[in-house]
């Protein structure tokens, strides 16, 4: 290995080709991620339509503000690992919701939906540990506190 100049230099011919790789590689893990978080916002929207369609004409069909704006500030900047760190404490708050649901329903057409759901979810977390830069055991560990519905008053 040789010691850089004192002052830099272009790379050269061979540096390009070594840096166009990295490129390349670079772009395909950012690809990968975007990929993955597409499939996760996919499968949300396949969660809130199967939900909708056991409801029947009952269901908002609206997003619920008051949960999409408890995360929304988080996910803003350029820190990854903190976008994955909310990402992930999102995807165990529906998890954590989700499972107090399954105890709560009394008909078990929505207990085995939602226990559907949720096990999707947990996944999503782990996955989002792991990119993070967690630990298998943070990858494996939900704290989160379920959500609850307003009530009606």
């Amino acid at each position: 290995m040789t010691l850089p100049a004192a002052t830099p230099t272009p790379p050269t011919a061979a540096d390009r080709a070594l840096l166009g790789f990295a490129n390349s590689a670079e772009l395909a893990a950012r690809k990968e991620e975007q990929t993955m978080l597409v499939g996760f916002h996919d499968h949300h929207l396949a969660a809130g339509q199967a939900l909708a369609g056991l409801v029947g004409k009952d269901a908002s069909n609206v997003r619920e503000d008051a949960v999409y704006n408890a995360f929304r500030g988080k996910v803003a900047g350029g820190d990854k690992s903190a976008i994955f760190d909310a990402l992930r404490e999102l995807e165990n708050t529906l998890v954590s919701t989700h499972l107090s649901l399954v105890g709560t329903l009394e008909g078990t057409e929505g207990s085995a939906l939602v226990a559907s759901i949720l096990s999707v979810q947990a996944r999503h977390a782990a996955a989002l540990a792991l990119l993070g830069g967690r630990t298998i055991t943070d990858a494996l560990t939900n704290q989160a506190a379920p959500l609850a519905p307003e009530t009606a008053s």
